[in-house]
């Protein structure tokens, strides 16, 4: 176990919210390490309390009050238990980066915005840390859209000064960064990750996901209803751009498709996931020899399978690197803590691709 006075724990529960993942990790001025994972499921009565307030965009002040301090609830259970699988003391030198549950994110209309939830008083309060959250609303007050967050991380965490490497991350939406070897980056969202294919699943199938891809790849795809949703404005947007569950929810798939086969409907929205990614990281001109995939679609054997036809290269999760894939968004916060209490400010990208520098996150501490 790290021996440094300041431990740094992240917790993450991304756009598909059906687990809390944290990670403990030391970190230092040169090395990222992860020294312990866990995942804490998010029960699914909360999951689909959750679900309801995004889908339907509409909740009482009451409602959402008391889901505020759910999520803070199951994210200091999941703080408080990977502090005590690893016997850590001394809880007021713990930082503990945590990214809220995301219930609106609305980077482009003129009181733009970024909203989770996951009340951190509560579990600063019940873990005795210091707790940093909010890193998304001061990277929209200083001109970005506050997402995606990991692709400087990523940079630091995966840069190799022999090869330029691209790190795709498919949670609930996708993302990619592409890492030159004198440590330069682009990183941006590229449209739907398990989203999509996870909203039919239990929409029609009442199942969790399609595990595996095992559906899916029984399935053909359907061209026509394909190009229908590619043709969406998102995907013609070039250059940086984020995204969230307010465009890539069960109602982007259209109506006719949801008339077909399950195969193939699951089919077709792997496919949509496999090739948005592939048209965003083949548009930007960027290096597609060395690929590597985290976040929980790294387990879709179909989508993988899709997505290495597409970039026509042969395509790697993390764990080749030697890192749990579903780690990496949750170590990701952690880092952000770490550089939120040493006052080092992260990189915001501009809309103009201009870059400048803010220290990101509020703290809280009940001690």
């Amino acid at each position: 176990m790290p021996t440094k006075t300041k431990l740094y724990i992240g917790a993450m529960s991304g756009t598909s919210h059906d687990a809390v993942d944290v990670s403990l990790v030391s970190i230092t001025k040169k090395n990222i390490n992860l020294d312990a994972f866990d995942s804490v499921k998010i029960p699914k009565n909360l999951s689909d309390e959750i679900s309801n307030t995004i889908n339907n965009n509409t909740s009482s002040l009451s409602d959402l009050g008391e889901l505020d301090k759910k999520v803070g609830l199951i994210f200091s259970k999941a703080v408080s238990r990977i502090i005590d699988k690893n016997v850590l003391k001394n809880p007021e030198d713990i930082y503990v980066g945590i990214s809220g549950q995301t219930i609106r994110h609305e980077p482009n209309i003129k009181n733009n915005f970024s909203m989770q939830i996951g009340d951190p008083n509560i579990i600063s309060a019940q873990t005795g840390t210091t707790v940093i959250s909010d890193f998304r609303n001061m990277h929209i007050a200083k001109g970005g859209e506050g997402a995606p967050l990991v692709p400087e991380f990523h940079a630091q965490l995966f840069r190799s000064k022999k090869v330029s490497r691209v790190i795709v991350n498919i949670g609930g939406i996708s993302n990619y960064t592409f890492i030159k070897t004198d440590g330069s980056y682009f990183g941006t969202d590229t449209g739907p990750g398990n989203a999509l294919m996870d909203a039919y699943c239990s929409n029609i199938l009442g199942l969790e996901f399609d595990r595996n891809g095992a559906i899916a790849q029984k399935g053909n795809i359907l061209d026509k209803e394909l190009k229908k949703m590619l043709s969406k404005p998102f995907f013609k947007r070039k250059g940086f751009k984020s995204t969230g569950k307010e465009l890539f929810n069960f109602n982007f798939i259209p109506k006719n498709l949801l008339k077909q086969d399950k195969k193939d409907v699951l089919a077709t929205l792997t496919e949509l996931t496999a090739i948005s990614i592939s048209n965003a990281i083949k548009k930007a001109g960027h290096d597609v020899k060395n690929i590597y995939v985290c976040g929980g679609g790294s387990n879709n054997k179909t989508l993988m399978n899709r997505l290495s036809y597409h970039l026509g290269t042969e395509i790697n999760s993390t764990t080749a690197l030697g890192l749990n894939p579903q780690a990496i968004e949750s170590m990701a916060f952690g880092w952000l803590a770490y550089r939120r209490i040493n006052n080092i400010p992260s990189d915001v990208k501009l809309k103009n691709n201009r870059v400048i520098k803010a220290l990101l996150g509020s703290v809280s501490k009940s001690i």
